[in-house]
């Protein structure tokens, strides 16, 4: 099952770095992503992999994170999707 992780990175220099050192460090690839950054709020979401090492490495560093399964019409795919996470953003 492929996993999209949404993950909360802190705004200072080598945040995406140690990130995605933590995940190389395990062999694992990251095989989407996506950036969305406003001011001093972002949110990093990716794909990889594998699924499990990328929970541990991002625990391991103490990053908040939650999972979304694509493949779930209430989650990033399906219709409404989009209209969903624009509702989300636009909120925040």
């Amino acid at each position: 099952m492929s996993v999209w992780f949404t993950v909360r990175l802190d705004d200072a220099p080598g945040s995406l770095a140690r990130a995605a050192a933590a995940l190389a460090e395990r062999g694992v690839n990251i095989t989407g992503i996506v950036g969305v950054a406003e001011d001093t709020d972002g949110e990093l979401m990716l794909t990889t992999s594998d699924a499990a090492a990328t929970r541990e490495a991002l625990t391991g560093l103490g990053v908040s994170f939650d999972e979304h399964d694509p493949t779930d019409p209430h989650g990033l795919a399906g219709p409404g999707a989009l209209a969903d996470l624009a509702r989300g953003l636009a909120d925040r």
